[in-house]
């Protein structure tokens, strides 16, 4: 692709070039860096599919940004910080969310959890550490009773776990995940409700489940997945990014490949959805993935993350989205990706996002 038609489908392009202190202009540094941009244009603005296969797609800010930040990776480029007028320009804007999150252990008790925090707490048989974002589970003895936590994301929260098997979980915000200190017997069970990324050690001898908010089941022996099951979504959707699992819900049974994603719609009915992005869809990979969505959808998933009241000030403007969006963006930063597809807004103090007809 030309620098003149890369440049027409990037509005952002010329202006974020020009704002950085290299002396060059942009058709000189395009050329310069040509394979470079032209790969990280194709990974983050085409995936895997054709790209005329989404005409809809709204990332046209941070695909460029992307760019951009991968020449500074390298040195070569130095990207210009923002003035203190130009951030006080946008009087309200929201951080992201962070690593935070509580531990309800099983006397009852609850212990806050930030990105900064290191403690080592004893349940039942097993000895939790936090390190940072993350606690971990070490299993000193089996024979010890075992008790349940609970760790819990708020609204613009995260964190990440290590149960006591090893499996990784990372869980989203607004969601919870239920577990025992130590697993014993034939099966390693535990619940979720919300959104989590697991990432499960292999063990034939003791099966994975999750019960996900008392609606459905995934068994598995060793596997990566994703599961989301909001209670303010109309679905409740598993998408494997590897190994098989099989979900069960309301009577209904299916087994699952990679690269597929499981609903179960509030109807009740249980079905696979192929060709599912699994590497854009899960909890771990820090960014907000959208196919086909429209406004509502792509507003919940932001007021989770951003801790927002979102109101539409008259009629919900008919939009649609596909595409990624870096989860470590300020709300303004991707709001004003968004509103290349015509979407006006306005945030007001106090997290609340005005979205105008």
């Amino acid at each position: 692709m030309s620098y003149s038609e890369k440049e027409t489908f990037f509005p952002a392009w010329q202006q974020m070039l020009e704002e950085t202190e290299d002396e060059r202009s942009a058709e000189e540094l395009y050329s310069l860096y040509k394979p470079v941009i032209d790969k990280t244009y194709v990974q983050i603005v085409a995936g895997t599919a054709p790209q005329k296969q989404k005409p809809t797609i709204t990332r046209y800010w941070w695909a460029a940004a992307a760019a951009v930040l991968l020449l500074l990776s390298t040195g070569i480029y130095r990207w210009r910080q923002p003035s203190p007028t130009e951030i006080a320009q946008v009087k309200h804007d929201v951080p992201p969310g962070t690593n935070k999150a509580t531990l309800t252990l099983a006397d009852g008790s609850v212990v806050p959890l930030d990105s900064a925090g290191s403690r080592t707490l004893l349940q039942g048989g097993a000895t939790v550490r936090q390190q940072g974002g993350q606690l971990i589970y070490d299993v000193q003895e089996t024979t010890a009773a075992i008790t349940y936590n609970t760790l819990h994301t708020p609204r613009g929260g995260q964190f990440r776990i290590t149960l006591p098997d090893g499996t990784g979980v990372w869980l989203n915000a607004a969601s919870s995940l239920r577990y025992p200190t130590a697993f014993t017997g034939k099966e390693r069970a535990v619940e979720i409700t919300g959104e989590a990324y697991f990432e499960v050690t292999k063990n034939a001898a003791m099966p994975f489940r999750v019960k996900i908010a008392g609606q459905a089941e995934i068994e598995v022996l060793g596997t990566r997945f994703n599961v989301t099951a909001y209670e303010n979504e109309h679905t409740i959707k598993t998408t494997l990014v590897e190994g098989s699992v099989r979900m069960r819900a309301k009577g209904q049974s299916l087994v699952m490949a990679p690269g597929q994603q499981a609903e179960l719609t509030s109807a009740g009915q249980l079905r696979i959805v192929k060709d599912a992005s699994a590497e854009q869809a899960t909890a771990k990979d820090g960014f907000f993935s959208f196919n086909k969505a429209d406004l509502p959808s792509v507003m919940r998933q932001l007021a989770r993350w951003y801790d927002l009241e979102v109101i539409y000030q008259d009629t919900i403007p008919h939009a649609e989205f596909t595409g990624d969006i870096d989860k470590s963006l300020t709300l303004d930063q991707v709001l004003k990706g968004l509103a290349r597809n015509r979407i006006r807004y306005r945030i007001e103090e106090g997290r609340k996002l005005i979205i105008l007809p």
